[in-house]
């Protein structure tokens, strides 16, 4: 089985589906919704994103495959409407929101592979699958990456998953635009708009 093909999401723009009930109204930025992301004691990770002014802007929450692999819920807010690329990048700091999030480093590409979901060199194992913005600028996804692990193990070895949580965590960073899945280095999908950053203990 490809790598491509193992990076599987679900992605539902909640403010289209608000908009089709007549409602468009949503929680603020960095509010939760109605119902909760995860049950408790889904999640094996969780953190909240910060935008360039460092606001709330959405959650995320991570649950840990026994067999390989990391499945993530998240929740955005304050997004333009539209599709926004999704990237996991090495190291959990999203302390330098004014230039963009820079500290967060690269993408998690430990076998050296060319970005894309779609392109025949790659993907790197922090490619996932854009999500969708509606009008009111909220976005909520489900993503499964069988490229990686939040922990070393055994099963994550066999798996051929690579473990994210090391002595500097990782971060989730969300793009100003789409994700063409081709294109190097980020397949166009422009500045860096919101950060969530990883460590282990969270």
């Amino acid at each position: 089985m490809t790598a491509a093909i193992k990076t599987v999401a679900i992605s539902i723009a909640s403010a289209l589906l608000l908009a089709a009930c007549g409602k468009k109204d949503g929680p603020a930025p960095g509010e939760p919704m109605a119902e909760p992301l995860a049950p408790d004691g889904w999640a094996d990770a969780a953190a909240g994103f910060v935008d360039r002014d460092n606001g709330p802007t959405g959650y995320v929450a991570i649950a840990h495959s026994p067999t390989g692999g990391i499945l993530m819920r998240v929740d955005l807010a304050g997004l333009s409407q539209g599709w926004h690329g999704i990237h996991l990048h090495q190291v959990a700091d999203c302390s330098d929101h004014a230039d963009g999030f820079k500290a967060s480093g690269g993408h998690v590409d430990p076998d050296d592979r060319e970005h894309g979901l779609l392109n025949p060199d790659g993907p790197e194992r922090a490619d996932l699958p854009n999500v969708y913005a509606g009008a009111d600028g909220r976005a909520t996804a489900e993503i499964f990456n069988g490229e990686v692990a939040l922990f070393a193990s055994e099963a994550a070895a066999a798996a051929g998953a690579h473990p994210l949580i090391d002595d500097d965590g990782f971060a989730i960073i969300v793009h100003e635009n789409a994700d063409d899945h081709e294109s190097q280095p980020i397949g166009g999908a422009a500045a860096r708009v919101a950060c969530a950053a990883i460590r282990a203990g969270i």
